[in-house]
C-alpha cells in the first residue's frame, strides 16, 4: 500500500531511531534513548498486535538461574564470564524496577527454591550441588547484596543459598535450595507499564508492521530504508531487538527460535508460595493468585513443534509430558486447567546475549537465552547508550 501525503509528512515522516521489536528490549531501548534525546524521533516496529516473542508470554520470574543451571554455566563459560552473566542479570532486574517501579510491575520479592527430585540423575545432581554451595555463595552472594539489597525486602544474609528442607518435604523431593534475591511480577502489567511510558515519552509505536528480512538495509541518502508492507520507512539508526526471530532480518546471528509450553492448572492442594526451579532450569513453576499455579517449560525433552509461529495449542498430545511432570511429579492432582500457551525464547551456544552492530547505525541486541525479564532492561540501557555514542559518516547511495 503506497504511503500518503499526511503519512509521509508527518506519521511516517524519517525517524533519527527505528526499534524492531517491541518487546522489553526494544521498549527499554526507546524510553533509554528518548530520555537522553529528548528532541529525536524514536520509533517501534513491531508486527504482531501485542508481540510475538517472550516479553507477553513469559511466566513472570524476576530470577537469574539456580545452581544447577549455573553449575552448566560455569563449565561451558568459565567463572569470570559466568559472574559477569549473573551481575548482568541482576544489573538489568534493578534497571527494570527503576524504570518502571515496583507497584507497577506487580513484583513480589516472595523467594525462590531449586528442587532436587529423588530420581538417580536428581540425586547426583544435588550432590554436585552441594558441594558446589561454598564457591557459589562465595561470588554470587556479594554481588546479589550490592545490586539487590537496597530492593529486597528481606535479609541476604550469608551463605545466602541453603538448604530448605521443609520445601523438600512438601514436594518430596531429595533436596531444595533456598534462592533469597529471586521475586515473582506480573507480566501484563509490567508490559501496560511499559506502553503508559511509551506513550508519555511521546514514542511512536506501530503494531502489524511487518520488516522485510533485508540485511543490511537499502540506503537511502544518509538513512537506512526499512521495507515494510506500507512501502520503505526511513531512519538515521536502527536497532534490532526481536530476540530470537533475529536471523528472520539478520541471518547471520548465533541464535534460533526455542519453545517454551507454559500451562496455569488449578491444583487440588495449592503449594508453599514462590517461585521453583527444577532439572537446570529447563521446568519451573509459580504461584499465581487465586489458586493456580503457572508451570512451564519443557523445551528439553526434546518434543518437535511446528515452526514458529503455526500454533501447537489445538494438540493435545503435544502438551501431554507437561502436564504429567505437573500433576504426578510435583504438585499432585489437578482440578482444571485454564491457559496454554506456547513462548518463544533466543538461544545460541552459551546463555550471553549479542549486543553491537553490523553496519554504522544498525544495531542489535538479542539472544536472552531465557532470561529476558532479567536481562532486557539492562541490555536496552547498554544499546540505548552506544546508539547516542555513536560518530560515523553520512551513509552514502
Amino acid at each position: 500500500m503506497p504511503i500518503g501525503y499526511w503519512e509521509s509528512e508527518h506519521l511516517l515522516a524519517p525517524a533519527d531511531l527505528t526499534i524492531i521489536g517491541a518487546g522489553i528490549v526494544g521498549m527499554s531501548t526507546a524510553l533509554h534513548y528518548k530520555a537522553q534525546h529528548p528532541a529525536q524521533q524514536v520509533r517501534i516496529l513491531e508486527r504482531d498486535m501485542l508481540g510475538e516473542g517472550g516479553t507477553t508470554r513469559n511466566a513472570g520470574f524476576a530470577c537469574f538461574g539456580g545452581p544447577g543451571e549455573w553449575l552448566d554455566d560455569l563449565q561451558a563459560i568459565g567463572a569470570s564470564r559466568w559472574l559477569d552473566l549473573i551481575r548482568m542479570r541482576a544489573e538489568g532486574l534493578r534497571a527494570l524496577v527503576e524504570l518502571l517501579g515496583e507497584e507497577a510491575l506487580g513484583l513480589e520479592w516472595s523467594g525462590g527454591w531449586e528442587l532436587f527430585d529423588r530420581s538417580e540423575a536428581g540425586v547426583a545432581r544435588a550432590c554436585e550441588v552441594e558441594q558446589a554451595l561454598p564457591e557459589l555463595n562465595a561470588a554470587v552472594q556479594p554481588l546479589m547484596a550490592s545490586i539487590l539489597g537496597h530492593l529486597v525486602p528481606h535479609p541476604m544474609d550469608t551463605p545466602a543459598l541453603v538448604h530448605a528442607p521443609e520445601r523438600a518435604a512438601h514436594y518430596e523431593a531429595h533436596a531444595a535450595i533456598h534462592l533469597p534475591w529471586e521475586g515473582m511480577l506480573h507480566t501484563g502489567r509490567m508490559v501496560a507499564a511499559f506502553h503508559k511510558a511509551l506513550h508519555a515519552a511521546d514514542i511512536q509505536c506501530l503494531n502489524g508492521c511487518t520488516v522485510s528480512a533485508t540485511v543490511p538495509p537499502e540506503v537511502a541518502g544518509d538513512n537506512w530504508s526499512i521495507q515494510t508492507a506500507r512501502g520503505p520507512l526511513l531512519s538515521r539508526s536502527i536497532a534490532l531487538c526481536t530476540n530470537g526471530f533475529a536471523q528472520e532480518i539478520l541471518p547471520m546471528a548465533a541464535v534460533v527460535p526455542a519453545p517454551n509450553r507454559v500451562l496455569v492448572v488449578s491444583p487440588q492442594k495449592m503449594p508453599p508460595a514462590g517461585a521453583y526451579h527444577i532439572e537446570n532450569g529447563y521446568l519451573y513453576f509459580r504461584t499465581l493468585p487465586g489458586g493456580q499455579v503457572l508451570f512451564g517449560g519443557g523445551r528439553h525433552f526434546g518434543i518437535e513443534l511446528p515452526p514458529f509461529p503455526d500454533s501447537d495449542s489445538a494438540a493435545e498430545s503435544r502438551w501431554d509430558t507437561l502436564l504429567e511432570e505437573a500433576a504426578t511429579r510435583w504438585l499432585g492432582p489437578l482440578d482444571a486447567v485454564s491457559h496454554r500457551w506456547t513462548g518463544w525464547l533466543g538461544v545460541g551456544a552459551d546463555r550471553e546475549p549479542l549486543l553491537g552492530s553490523t553496519a554504522p547505525g544498525f544495531h542489535h541486541a538479542v539472544r536472552m537465552g531465557g532470561m529476558g525479564v532479567a536481562m532486557g532492561c539492562g541490555l536496552g540501557l547498554q544499546l540505548a547508550g552506544n546508539i547516542g555514542r555513536e560518530t560515523r559518516p553520512p551513509l552514502q547511495q
